[in-house]
């Protein structure tokens, strides 16, 4: 995987020098070797055999445990004659097309968004969280309709992904809840209170709101299985030395325009979650909902930097978050199928 991620940094900034060139279809291009990537992959991926058993047997219990729209669409495919690979190929062509358009018209800057999505982890955890990544691209690609207060049209991409995940129906009151410009001392108060008593919070929602949530240990990983610095902390420390940095900026900084906003409280809603739901990892899921609108906010305040304070400010989130990603991934092998039928 780390041969794969060099592969992939340097194929990013060849098309990034051509598109300088106004070569046509570069974005274009980047985006089908990443489709290929991922969904060519093999035994990539923490849920990868399992959603191997669902596209197999029909009626064992993973199957029976998600959404009806996808035992559907399975149905369709075997029927076919397609093997299990074809559903990893085209889970991640509607991932990857649906973060495409949604960065397309939401970034202020189209390449800059895209390596944030790379390097973040974002594209990486599409392997691991299959049905929730087809959901979360839908919600992404349509963001654009509810900047625009195009309510209907958003309304629509939000009942489609909830066939996806039902996940969606959670997140939803938590998205109109950005629409509200709060004060920063009113976000700034949640998200200290989410940092330092996120456990206390996640107890006491348990015991008085959801106690069901106590037979669902079984469903739960372990801290280890999951993101380079997880278990040490450092990856939360780092998300809110990112959550303090928006804050800062955007009190610093004055926006006329409303989906500045709406994009920055999407994301600190999406590191209060990852607070909150720390050590309870099937609510922790939720906060990817949320966290990758920081891959199109960055670039407008980053807009506001002078050009050499912009790329030290870059190079150095970057440069985490990629030292992140290497670690996470040494030791993992990249395999590839193209044995569809």
């Amino acid at each position: 995987m780390i041969v794969l991620i060099g592969v992939l940094l340097g194929t990013f900034f060849f098309f990034w020098c051509i598109s300088k060139l106004h070569v046509p279809f570069s974005s274009q291009f980047i985006i089908l070797i990443m489709i290929l990537i991922m969904g060519l992959r093999y035994n990539v991926g923490r849920d990868y055999p399992t959603y191997e058993t669902i596209y197999n047997e029909p009626f064992s219990y993973p199957a029976m445990a998600v959404e009806p729209i996808w035992n559907f669409i399975n149905d369709i495919l075997r029927y076919i004659g397609f093997k299990s690979q074809i559903f990893f190929f085209l889970t991640s062509l509607v991932t990857l097309i649906g973060f495409y358009r949604g960065i397309k018209k939401m970034s202020p800057c189209f390449y800059t968004s895209l390596f944030l999505f790379f390097v973040s982890g974002v594209y990486f955890e599409s392997s691991n969280i299959v049905r929730q990544y087809v959901a979360m691209s839908l919600l992404f690609c349509g963001f654009s309709d509810f900047l625009n207060k195009k309510w209907l049209h958003y309304l629509a991409w939000v009942l489609v992904a909830a066939i996806f995940h039902a996940s969606v129906i959670l997140i939803v009151p938590l998205i109109l809840l950005s629409t509200y410009h709060y004060s920063k001392w009113v976000i700034g108060g949640i998200w200290i209170i989410s940092f330092i008593m996120g456990n206390v919070v996640l107890n006491y929602l348990i015991v008085h709101f959801f106690p069901f949530l106590y037979d669902v240990g079984s469903y739960q990983y372990k801290v280890d299985d999951f993101d380079s610095g997880i278990s040490s902390g450092m990856l939360r420390l780092f998300y809110n030395i990112l959550a303090l940095l928006m804050l800062i900026l955007y009190s610093k900084y004055s926006f006329v325009d409303r989906k500045v906003y709406v994009l920055t409280n999407m994301f600190l809603l999406g590191i209060i979650i990852y607070n909150v739901c720390y050590i309870f990892m099937p609510a922790r899921r939720l906060y990817l909902y949320f966290f990758p609108y920081l891959i199109v906010i960055l670039p407008y305040y980053l807009k506001r930097f002078e050009k050499v304070s912009r790329w030290v400010v870059m190079s150095s989130i970057c440069a985490v978050f990629l030292a992140f990603l290497l670690k996470s991934n040494i030791g993992l092998q990249y395999d590839c199928n193209l044995n569809f039928f």
